[in-house]
C-alpha cells in the first residue's frame, strides 16, 4: 500500500517530521515500511516559462530563438527547435544548471552560435507519458496552458511532485493495517 505524505497531513500535522524516522517508527510499531520515493527529487530548477517572443535561427532551418518570461525581471533566450512552441504559450523550461530524470544536466551554452539560457521541455524529457497526460502532444514542447500555472512556478508543484509517498508491506494477517 502507498500513502502519500501530503495526504496524510490533511488529518495529522506532519510537517517537522522527518521521513526516515517516520518510516523507521512506523516499521516499529508494526507496519512495516519497504521504502518510500520522494517525488519530483530528480527534476530540478524547472519552471513554468512564457513564450514572449521567437524568430529563426539565422543559421538553422529548423532552430528558433524564443524569449521566455519565467517570473523575473529580465526575460531569458532559449533556443529550441520544437515547431509546436508560438508566442503566449506556457511550457516547461530547465534552465541553466537544471536536471532532468535519468541524470541529465542541462547547462547554458550556445546552438550555432546562439546563446541558449536553458532547455523547453516535452513531458517525456520530465519522465512523463502519454499515460500521465493523455490529452498532451506527444512530439515536442509540452504546452501548459491548460494547467493552472504562471511563469516562474516550479514544475513539480505544477506536476504535484511534491510530495513523498511511503509504500507499505501490508499482508493478508494484517486487517488492522
Amino acid at each position: 500500500m502507498k500513502l502519500s505524505m501530503k495526504w496524510l497531513a490533511d488529518y495529522t500535522d506532519v510537517s517537522d517530521i522527518n521521513i526516515k524516522d517516520y518510516c523507521d517508527g512506523m516499521t516499529m510499531s508494526g507496519s512495516k515500511v519497504e521504502g518510500f520515493e520522494v517525488l519530483g527529487e530528480d527534476i530540478e530548477n524547472v519552471v513554468v516559462a512564457k513564450v514572449t517572443a521567437m524568430e529563426k535561427h539565422p543559421d538553422s532551418d529548423h532552430l528558433l530563438i524564443c524569449s521566455v518570461d519565467i517570473g523575473k525581471e529580465e526575460p531569458v533566450q532559449i533556443v529550441t527547435g520544437a515547431q509546436n512552441v508560438k508566442p503566449g504559450c506556457l511550457v516547461p523550461a530547465a534552465l541553466h544548471d537544471s536536471y532532468l530524470p535519468g541524470g541529465v544536466h542541462i547547462k547554458a551554452g550556445k546552438l550555432r552560435g546562439v546563446p541558449s539560457n536553458g532547455m523547453l521541455c516535452s513531458f517525456t524529457e520530465l519522465g512523463l507519458t502519454q499515460n500521465d497526460l493523455p490529452g498532451a502532444y506527444a512530439d515536442g514542447i509540452w504546452i501548459l496552458n491548460d494547467e493552472d500555472c504562471k511563469p516562474g512556478d516550479d514544475i513539480n508543484l505544477v506536476l504535484g511532485n511534491d510530495d513523498t509517498v511511503v509504500e507499505f508491506e501490508i499482508t493478508n494477517n494484517r486487517p488492522d493495517c
